[in-house]
């Protein structure tokens, strides 16, 4: 069985207002295992919305509509539907008395156009509305060989919340029966490999025909592998993607650092906390690592594992701060690093400092040819001789807003690696 969403709306389709009811709507239908297959948003538009109701309702077995309910010209979802299936709009004198009584309560008179929202397409089973005057429409149809139901809310989303959970999850419920079991995620949270590369390592997990689902999504450089399927339960659901789980790890188990809202800075928060180990940075030309460290941080119980850090603006600034605080001099660049890496776990009392350099601006990435790859270096100072002098130097490109987070995740994720292969 598989579901759509329909939001209704100008001020959506302007993109003046962001639309949520779909997202919060996808949840729940996910929840009752029911896979939602598309989201449309469309304006205003008599004809428009027909055929959009139409097509929907062709394809797919539930379809839910939000918006378009008020008692204005262009609410037009009731006349929409009813135009759509051929069923005239017929009075229900119910849900005229529950709107006049709610003006009533409110001392208010209620206008004449609000009995536009009592109009209701031949068929409808009306959707109560406790705390709003736009009644919901539940309508069955049959359309080009399919049946389709239809259930359409008000774009409020108080009302349509309270709406869903008082009425239509049991009616959907008693549609589709408890057998189907609901629809449960695992999402595996990778770094260090392209999209593309990592399809390459599992050609056959990310089958549209394959059961258990996987979908794969990249966001600043980090893919997540998205699991899907329905289950009476969540213990079932584990035994379920338990092979699927087996076969990431078999052959992606290296760039693997966790799972669901992990974020490569929790993983090496936990690697910190774990070897007992904690970390100082020091970053020239930005500060990536020590935002995301400390967000995460102070969510964290081990507020003692990431101690601080420190952003140099540039080299300059950052030799300064070298020398002014070592007693010896740096010979090289690499020297220099370490120094900046030791200094920065000194000034911490930290049992290991990272330095990060090469992060550019955003005006030297722009006067470059897009694709240039720049070139980063990452130093490590610990108390620990298996890390103590550790370098890394990477040469990454990127769009502009995702080279130096990808540097800044490099960094972490490399620290990380380090902290897992010395325990």
């Amino acid at each position: 069985m598989h579901a759509e969403i329909i939001a209704v709306g100008d001020e959506l389709s302007s993109g003046q207002r962001l639309d949520t009811n779909s997202q919060w709507l996808s949840q729940r239908l996910g929840d009752l295992g029911i896979l939602v297959t598309r989201h449309t948003t469309i304006g205003d538009h008599l004809d428009l919305n027909v055929s959009t109701l139409q097509e929907a309702a062709a394809r797919s077995q539930i379809v839910v509509i939000t918006g378009g309910l008020g008692p204005t010209l262009d609410d037009l979802t009731r006349e929409a539907m009813a135009q759509a299936f051929d069923r005239p709009l017929e009075l229900d004198s119910a849900s005229l008395e529950h709107i006049e009584r709610l003006f009533a309560r409110r001392g208010r008179p209620m206008p004449e156009r609000n009995k536009v929202q009592a109009l209701f397409p031949s068929g409808t089973v009306v959707i109560p509305n406790p705390h709003g005057s736009a009644p919901g429409i539940d309508l069955s149809v049959e359309y080009r060989g399919n049946a389709a139901r239809l259930f359409a809310f008000p774009g409020v989303p108080a009302e349509m919340k309270q709406m869903w959970d008082e009425s239509v999850q049991g009616r959907i419920e008693s549609m589709i029966g408890s057998s189907r079991g609901s629809l449960f995620f695992r999402s595996v949270k990778l770094f260090g490999l392209g999209e593309s590369d990592v399809e390459a390592r599992v050609p056959t997990l990310i089958a549209r025909d394959r059961y258990p689902m996987v979908g794969i999504t990249v966001s600043q450089a980090t893919i997540t592998l998205r699991i899907a399927g329905r289950a009476q339960s969540s213990k079932e659901f584990e035994k379920l993607i338990q092979p699927t789980l087996d076969e990431i790890h078999s052959n992606l188990g290296d760039i693997i650092f966790g799972y669901d809202e992990d974020e490569v800075q929790d993983a090496l928060l936990r690697g910190l906390v774990n070897s007992q180990q904690s970390l100082a940075c020091v970053e020239i030309g930005g500060n990536w690592i020590q935002s995301a460290m400390q967000e995460v941080n102070g969510a964290s119980e081990n507020s003692l594992a990431f101690l601080g850090g420190v952003f140099l603006g540039n080299h300059d600034t950052a030799r300064q701060w070298c020398a002014s605080e070592s007693t010896t001099e740096t010979r090289n660049d690499d020297d220099y690093l370490l120094k900046l890496a030791e200094q920065a776990r000194r000034q911490f009392s930290a049992s290991i400092g990272l330095a990060v350099a090469g992060y550019p601006s955003q005006s030297q990435i722009s006067s470059q040819p897009p694709g240039t790859a720049f070139q980063f270096t990452f130093a490590v100072s610990s108390v620990d001789p298996r890390l103590d002098g550790k370098l890394d130097q990477r040469s990454m490109g990127g769009h502009p807003e995702v080279l130096n987070p990808r540097a800044a995740k490099s960094a972490m994720d490399w620290l990380r690696r380090m902290l897992v292969s010395s325990s």
